[in-house]
C-alpha cells in the first residue's frame, strides 16, 4: 500500500530561531496526528530534540510509538521518523524567512500501514489524520507566534 502524504503551508509572525525553539519542545509534536501523550523525550547536548515516545489513538484504540529525529538543519529543517505497531512514517517541518520579517512554514506528514490489521483500517486512519492536519499545523504556528511575543 502506497503511503499517504499531507502537506500544509502557513505564514508565521516569528523568526526562524524562535520557531526552532518551539520545535524542540516535545509537546509541540504532540499536537500532530491524534497524539494523546508525549513522554520520555531526549535532547542532544545542543538542545535538539532527538527522540520521544508517544501514545496515539486510532480507530478507538491506543497505540504506543516512537519518534526519532533523522534530519536537522537548525533553524530551517527538522524531520522525525514515527513508528508504531500499525503505522510508520515521517513528519518534516521546513522554515524559511519571508517578508515582512516572518517565516513560511511547510509541514509534511507521510504515513503508511505497517501491520496486516492496519491495512484494513488505514483508509479510516488516513482520512482522520488528513482532515485534522491543517488545523494542527495552524496550532503549532500559533504556539510559535505566542512564544515569539512572550517576554524573554
Amino acid at each position: 500500500m502506497a503511503p499517504d502524504r499531507f502537506t500544509h503551508h502557513v505564514s508565521v509572525d516569528t523568526t526562524p530561531e524562535s520557531a526552532w525553539r518551539v520545535l524542540q519542545q516535545p509537546e509541540t509534536w504532540g499536537t500532530i496526528a491524534g497524539v494523546e501523550r508525549v513522554y520520555d523525550a531526549r535532547h542532544s547536548p545542543d538542545g535538539v530534540l532527538r527522540a520521544y515516545r508517544f501514545t496515539v489513538r486510532a480507530a478507538g484504540k491506543a497505540y504506543e510509538g516512537t519518534a526519532t529525529t533523522h534530519d536537522v538543519d537548525a533553524p530551517t529543517l527538522m524531520a522525525v521518523t514515527i513508528d508504531t505497531s500499525e503505522v510508520i512514517g515521517s513528519i518534516t517541518v521546513e522554515l524559511a524567512p519571508s517578508n515582512p520579517g516572518g517565516i513560511d512554514m511547510t509541514a509534511s506528514l507521510k504515513m503508511q500501514a505497517k501491520g496486516i490489521l492496519s491495512v484494513l483500517i488505514f483508509p479510516l486512519i488516513a482520512a482522520a489524520v488528513g482532515s485534522g492536519f491543517p488545523g494542527q499545523i495552524e496550532e503549532i504556528a500559533a504556539r510559535m507566534e505566542a512564544a515569539h511575543q512572550a517576554p524573554a
